[in-house]
Formats: C-alpha cells, sequence, structure tokens
C-alpha cells in the first residue's frame, strides 16, 4: 500500500474549507502515515493586479504546518509543500518563495491561461485543438525552467472539458506531450500521479497511464501519489488503484521527500 499522500489542500488554501487538523485526521483515519501540505501558490501574467509575493500567506501556511506536525507527532508526518502555479509568468518572484522557505516538497502545475482558471472556460466555444496545444507548450516552459520536484496532474485540463462533456486528450499531441516527459526526465524531475480524476468525471488519473508509460520509457523514474484532497474524506482516496496502476506500468518505487531531497520507497 502506498501511505504517503504528496498533495494535500487545508483551509490556508483559497480552495479548501477544510482546517489541516481535519485532513490530518483523515490521513491517520485512512492508514495514511505521511503527507505533504501543499497549498496554492498562483503566479499571473498581470503581475500589478495580482502580487506574487505574500509572505503573511506563506508565513501562515508554515506556521500551521509546524503546529499540527508537532501535534500528530507519531502518527502522520505533516510536510511542508507547496503548489506552484505558473511558474514560468513569473521566474524571480517563484524563486524568491522556494528559496526563502524551508520546503520539503515542491510542486509545479499549471492551472490558468490569460489568468483565467482552466475551470471557468467554455470548451464548448473553443477549438479544443488549438487550446491542447497551447496549454502543453506552456507545460514544457515549466518543465524547462522551474525550480519544483514534481509536475503535478499534466493532463488536468481534460477534467474541466470533461466535466462539460468535451472530450480532451493529451495523448493527441503525443510528440508534444513526450517532449515534456523527456525534458523532466532529463532535468531529474518527478511526475505526480493525482488520484483525484478517479473521483472526477473523467475516471482516470491524472496523467492518464500513456502518459506514466511514456514517462518511464523517457528514462523518468520519480512518482509521487497525491490525492489532492480539499476535504478529510479524500485523503490517500484511489491509493490502491493508482499502486496497482503503477505496477502494471513497471514502476517499482514512489519517492518521497524531506528538504526537497527524495528517497525511493518500495511499493508493496
Amino acid at each position: 500500500m502506498i501511505e504517503e499522500d504528496y498533495h494535500v489542500h487545508c483551509l490556508n488554501s483559497p480552495d479548501s474549507r477544510e482546517p489541516l487538523e481535519e485532513i490530518c485526521e483523515g490521513a491517520v483515519q485512512a492508514g495514511i502515515r505521511e503527507i505533504m501540505v501543499t497549498d496554492h501558490y498562483e503566479m499571473f501574467r498581470d503581475s500589478v493586479k495580482h502580487e506574487p509575493y505574500r509572505r503573511e500567506y506563506l508565513d501562515t501556511c508554515a506556521r500551521t504546518v509546524r503546529e499540527c506536525g508537532e501535534r500528530f507527532r507519531g502518527r502522520v508526518y505533516v510536510g511542508l509543500g507547496i503548489e506552484l502555479g505558473q511558474w514560468h509568468l513569473q521566474p524571480e518572484a517563484a524563486a524568491r518563495v522556494v528559496r526563502d522557505y524551508d520546503f520539503d516538497y515542491v510542486i509545479g502545475s499549471f492551472h490558468k491561461m490569460d489568468d483565467v482558471d482552466l475551470k471557468f472556460f467554455d470548451y464548448r466555444e473553443l477549438d479544443t485543438k488549438k487550446l491542447l496545444r497551447r496549454y502543453l507548450e506552456e507545460l514544457l516552459l515549466i518543465a524547462g525552467q522551474g525550480d519544483f520536484d514534481c509536475m503535478a496532474h499534466l493532463d488536468l485540463i481534460k477534467r474541466y472539458a470533461g466535466e462539460q462533456g468535451v472530450a480532451i486528450r493529451a495523448e493527441d499531441e503525443e510528440e508534444l506531450v513526450r517532449e515534456i516527459l523527456r525534458t523532466l526526465a532529463a532535468r531529474g524531475k518527478g511526475l505526480e500521479i493525482n488520484t483525484s480524476g478517479l473521483r472526477q468525471a473523467v475516471k482516470e488519473t491524472f496523467p492518464s497511464p500513456a502518459i506514466l508509460r511514456w514517462y518511464r520509457e523517457a528514462g523518468g523514474d520519480i512518482v509521487t501519489v497525491g490525492s489532492d484532497a480539499h476535504r478529510r474524506q479524500d485523503v490517500g482516496a484511489g491509493f490502491k488503484e493508482a499502486g496497482e496502476l503503477l505496477l502494471s506500468l513497471g514502476f517499482r518505487y514512489v519517492s518521497h521527500f524531506r528538504q526537497r531531497r527524495p528517497t525511493q520507497q518500495k511499493i508493496e
């Protein structure tokens, strides 16, 4: 069983209402012995409207993790992580965030195009082929420059399109996806298996099994598993399926991090 959940959010994150204490209790109940609290920190094109460096928010995140780490000592390790969105838009600001805090783990992700969250697009009215290509081109920029540890939910765009009855498959741009994966592998960056898709309309992990296989073919061997839980009941959800999927593709280990240094943990 995989016992490390490397993508959870709590009340500090703008899209969660769950206190971290509840997330930790959910981890204990689910048999998870280690979590990374990866609350959102987004970068924007409009750096005037959206201040990219808010120390008070990061201080609150770090303090909450530290306090819960003490409270749950011996039951679950509570690691300080962060989910940095759109690193490529404000790389200097993103680098300061990572440099100034003692993170165990840093996720690189992509949620917004032109400062609009992917969930707010009307996919029924868009040229989805062009949209997918642009999405992947921006992911390639992140893959090539961000100082993160793992890239999260690589084909996330399929979630929001799927919720509107529109199918978008990153695999349709195979060479571009493979270029992203080759870039990650060459830089020693990992890939997250995000199980939240199993709870959503797509009924599939992010990324898909095909993309995970391509990552392995590119020489990638750093993988983490994250539930993307925003509620206590979702911590560790889908981990049995994720473990079986990884083993079926030839992965024998998941990675866990301390002070951003990975070690390999055998999948039992």
